[in-house]
């Protein structure tokens, strides 16, 4: 009997060591923040989600192009495409950084060199379905930034616009199973660009390179 009554005593006491121990733990324990760090595909590329803030500059944005390219095709100065896609992506929660990649992507550099030309200020390809089809005409430069955020927002969020939406994709795309389904660049692979392998990729080794810009 002396033995089953000290037996249960030691059980109730390693039971409250264990649960005082267990509150010292949670007690001193450090909050667990949530780091973001984005996934790194190699060639000093990493991915980042659409929706969010710039990472590289204006200025890293411009030098870029005017090294890769020193005469663009454009209907207005690269400092003011550049100051477009920075205007517009913000008003919209879009990376303008690496939406401006996307476009030096689509475009050549804005060399063109296939069924688009600069006067229809069409950044990324709008319409397009090879054949000599042009695609979209926009009437400036803005409009034509504008509908190239808008239509990355179709892919990337179910949010409307915020500026009237000059996209003449947009609709096309929100009644597909692709409206708002893509949350980083490289979920664009297969869904912008078909069979689309590595296209995110490519986007984000400009990007990149923009950033290693000084």
């Amino acid at each position: 009997m002396k033995n089953k009554i000290i037996q249960k005593f030691s059980i109730v006491c390693l039971t409250f060591v264990f649960v005082f121990a267990g509150f010292s733990m949670i007690a001193n324990a450090k909050p667990f923040v949530w780091v973001d760090k984005p996934k790194d595909y190699g060639n000093n590329s990493k991915e980042y989600s659409i929706m969010g803030d710039a990472i590289a500059t204006k200025e890293q944005c411009l030098k870029y192009l005017l090294k890769s390219n020193p005469r663009p095709s454009l209907t207005v100065s690269p400092k003011q495409l550049v100051d477009y896609y920075y205007e517009e992506g913000n008003r919209e929660g879009i990376r303008p950084d690496i939406a401006f990649a996307q476009a030096l992507q689509e475009t050549g550099y804005f060399r063109y060199g296939g069924s688009v030309v600069a006067g229809q200020n069409n950044y990324c390809g709008l319409g397009t379905i090879g054949g000599g089809v042009k695609g979209a005409w926009f009437k400036s430069a803005q409009i034509g930034v504008r509908a190239h955020i808008q239509h990355i927002m179709a892919y990337a969020t179910t949010k409307k616009p915020q500026a009237t939406i000059v996209d003449p994709r947009y609709d096309v795309v929100k009644t597909t199973r692709n409206f708002g389904k893509a949350k980083t660049w490289s979920d664009l692979n297969g869904r912008w660009a078909i069979p689309g392998n590595g296209y995110g990729q490519k986007i984000l080794k400009i990007h990149s390179d923009i950033l290693a810009t000084k």
